[in-house]
């Protein structure tokens, strides 16, 4: 199942300046492009869901969870040498009734909740950190960041009504939230409780009669999902949006993606419907 990271017409590319994004058409770099996926699956046009098998000999990916990684580079930094993680796919095997008609394709974004939730060092990869999630684990929050996608808007991030605050990256850090468990808990042999707000958000992508792999592959616009977002400015806590359930930028991250925030309520399909997800034709990915 191969991935395409885009910003519009612009592929995703460490040192690669992306012009018009969100609602001031900034100008920005990439700083970090990673998420995790899992419970892949394939849908009937029916309804039955056929189960996905991972192969966790394959690049970044376990069993279970599979970390996609679009920094072409080593920290994305441009010049830099290749970023041997790099992993634009998901490989997996899948039987198939040559009777049954696959509709579609269904996978969730983020980790899952005993995964979440259990000592780092000792994780299989790509959760171990340090290893393949270092930098994609929460410094306030037991648990993962879902996304790492962060970007150097050019001529950096200020803030309203306050002239000594800056910032230079503009980050988006899905991930769940209201954890009563830290991770230092787990390690002492805590069991993790359920988060207020798991924060993950289940993807399902129309085929149209295409094969992925085959002439189709799974496109990811970061310029839909910041579409309403102001990356020049933030209006308080941490710059951007890192799930808070006070942190002003998320609500228009969250209704993007269609998760519940504040008083707005969860939307089904709505990373669908708003362009973030899609499914492509290989010759036009």
């Amino acid at each position: 199942m191969p991935f395409k990271a885009v910003a519009g017409a612009v592929d995703i590319a460490c040192g690669v300046e992306i012009p018009s994004l969100g609602s001031a058409g900034t100008t920005v770099t990439v700083a970090d492009f990673r998420l995790f996926i899992h419970d892949v699956k394939l849908v009937t046009d029916e309804g039955v869901e056929l189960d996905v098998a991972l192969d966790a000999d394959q690049l970044s990916q376990s069993d279970r969870v599979v970390q996609l990684d679009f920094r072409d580079t080593v920290g994305c930094v441009a010049d830099a040498d290749a970023n041997p993680n790099h992993n634009n796919k998901i490989i997996g095997t899948v039987t198939v009734d040559p009777a049954l008609v696959i509709d579609s394709v269904r996978f969730t974004l983020g980790v899952p909740f005993d995964l979440n939730h259990a000592n780092q060092a000792d994780a299989v990869e790509p959760l171990r950190n340090p290893g393949l999630a270092s930098g994609a684990a929460w410094a306030w929050q037991a648990g993962y960041k879902f996304t790492g996608l962060d970007v150097f808007p050019v001529g950096g991030v200020s803030r309203p009504g306050d002239l000594e605050w800056s910032n230079t990256k503009w980050n988006i850090h899905l991930g769940s939230t209201g954890c009563a468990v830290t991770t230092a808990d787990l390690v002492e042999g805590e069991d993790p409780l359920p988060c207020a707000a798991p924060n993950r958000v289940v993807i399902t992508l129309p085929l149209g009669g295409r094969n992925l792999g085959d002439n189709a592959a799974v496109k990811i616009d970061y310029a839909a999902l910041v579409e309403t977002s102001n990356l020049s400015l933030d209006n308080g806590l941490a710059s951007g949006c890192m799930s808070g359930s006070e942190n002003p930028e998320c609500e228009e991250i969250f209704a993007r993606l269609g998760l519940p925030w504040g008083e707005n309520a969860a939307v089904e399909n709505a990373a669908t419907d708003n362009g973030i997800f899609s499914v492509v034709s290989i010759p036009e990915a």
